[in-house]
């Protein structure tokens, strides 16, 4: 379901409220929902609305910040023991690539690396409350810092929500680095040499276990997405671009072409501005680490002719300028 979290990410605010002292007056509500179905979901407006509750219990304009601080794999669900089990920080990440749906369909993760560095991306689906992207954010480096063998700190952290010079300050003193507001994404950069760190509580066989046990929950998550979610982790999911043709997956969806057209239709979209939005992100992730005739057929391209023309209509040149002109502002 889109805009929805799990039950135990939405709980563990609760019982963080409870910790400091609060009693959030309908924590018994949701207390029996999650528990009379166990695959419940709360809605992005109750979950923001808990939220502001913390805030005015607390007085702290930095509450999401501070809830993201105590962070504990099981308020992940089976996707915090999956990243447990995790060999190094960069299993970890393609696991929340892949399976961040499960813990709050709410937005989408995006990774790439640039040089020596490493960019984690989190995009909202829509215009949400500074607290959700201050927990979203702060809790990912509580994690990651919890299960690693050493202690690590992030380049930068930008943020869309706005901060003033002192609540700046405390997350700078806490992340460790610079932390900037009012950007217009919310990002951790990271030093590349990081992905390889080895975690803590690695167990290839437990990985294996858990991996299987979010794959079905993740299938079984889908079939409440609309249509487009549906394709857009479906083809995010895919190696390449190769062979994803609408036929195909709307096959593997147990739909025909036209009820898959029609859906989207539904949704102001169609499948190949969903196809165009994942080869732009691959483009971006991908230009300048491979020749332009592989990332071309990577892409999806029978031919570099086609790919070339598809990227001056993106982006207003050819491959090798762009590449250029990004060198250039990397190196000023």
């Amino acid at each position: 379901m889109e805009n929805t979290l799990d039950k135990n990410y939405f709980t563990s605010v609760q019982l963080y409220l409870e910790q400091l002292g609060w009693l959030y007056e309908n924590s018994n509500q949701y207390a029996s929902n999650t528990e009379a179905e166990l695959g419940a979901r709360i809605p992005l407006a109750e979950y923001e609305q808990i939220l502001q509750v913390g805030v005015e219990l607390t007085k702290d304009p930095l509450f999401g910040f501070h809830l993201g601080q105590q962070i504990q794999s099981a308020d992940y669900g089976v996707l915090g023991y999956l990243v447990e089990s995790c060999e190094n920080l960069h299993q970890a990440l393609m696991a929340l690539l892949r399976y961040d749906q499960l813990v709050a369909s709410i937005g989408k993760a995006q990774f790439h690396q640039q040089h020596d560095w490493a960019v984690l991306d989190w995009v909202p689906n829509s215009r949400t409350s500074r607290h959700v992207i201050l927990r979203n954010m702060t809790a990912w480096v509580a994690l990651v810092r919890a299960l690693l063998t050493q202690k690590v700190a992030p380049e930068r952290v930008y943020l869309t929500c706005s901060l003033n010079n002192t609540e700046c300050s405390e997350l700078a003193l806490w992340f460790g680095c610079p932390v900037i507001g009012s950007q217009h994404c919310n990002q951790i950069v990271f030093q590349r040499a990081y992905l390889s760190l080895p975690f803590r509580r690695a167990n290839c066989v437990m990985h294996e276990a858990l991996q299987r046990l979010s794959d079905k929950a993740l299938a079984q998550l889908q079939q409440h997405h609309t249509v487009a979610t549906q394709l857009r982790i479906m083809l995010v999911a895919r190696r390449d671009l190769s062979d994803c043709q609408l036929d195909r997956l709307a096959g593997e969806l147990n739909k025909s072409v036209r009820q898959v057209q029609r859906q989207l239709k539904q949704c102001n979209t169609s499948y190949s501005q969903l196809l165009t939005e994942e080869r732009l992100r691959r483009t971006r992730d991908l230009l300048g680490t491979m020749p332009l005739a592989e990332l071309a057929r990577e892409l999806g391209f029978n031919e570099q002719a086609a790919f070339n023309k598809a990227f001056k209509r993106w982006f207003g040149c050819s491959p090798g300028k762009f590449s250029k002109q990004k060198q250039n502002t990397e190196d000023s």
